[in-house]
């Protein structure tokens, strides 16, 4: 993520903040997000650099006015006429963290070797959401390759207590130890 997302997040964070819009903000965000994401053309009209800043912003109000409310109207305006385009997926994802934060949530990515159970997954989200005194959304995911045991990352934390980190950690050592 770039220091030119983060702060144009905060930005429209403390907007939305103050106009107690930060859930419908996010919404918005995230559609547009997405749209950009699934059509190409789109997003290659978006990123022209032939395609002048006021065009780009007259095409943006002709397709979402009355879709999203004018605080984004205006905020993809302002993304655009300062010619970051390229960076509203990660002020989106930025957007979204302050959001997740203010709420008390935190998004987990719990690897395991084998698939987990719903009940599991919430067992995890449980665990660490305590230790975090946040509430965890769970995404699961299967990698063989850890032999065992789970890795769960939340933010930029990585916890790993899968046999293969172990097993690393325990090479690392005696590596240590024999010099």
């Amino acid at each position: 993520m770039s220091a030119v997302a983060k702060r144009y997040a905060r930005a429209l964070f403390e907007v939305a903040s103050e106009n107690q819009t930060i859930d419908t903000t996010e919404t918005e965000l995230n559609q547009i997000t997405d749209i950009i994401a699934q059509d190409a053309e789109f997003r290659a009209i978006l990123t022209h650099p032939k395609i002048t800043a006021a065009e780009k912003t007259d095409m943006l109000n002709t397709l979402f006015a009355g879709k999203v409310s004018e605080t984004t109207l205006i905020f993809l305006g302002l993304v655009i006429n300062r010619g970051r385009e390229e960076s509203f997926s990660d002020i989106a994802q930025n957007f979204t963290e302050l959001a997740n934060e203010v709420r008390g949530y935190a998004d987990a990515i719990v690897t395991t070797a084998k698939s987990l159970t719903e009940e599991e997954a919430q067992a995890i989200a449980a665990q660490f959401g305590a230790k975090l005194n946040k509430k965890l959304r769970v995404t699961t995911k299967v990698d063989p390759s850890i032999i065992g045991g789970m890795m769960v990352r939340i933010g930029d934390r990585m916890y790993d207590g899968s046999i293969k980190g172990k097993l690393s950690r325990f090479t690392q050592q005696i590596k240590q130890a024999q010099v």
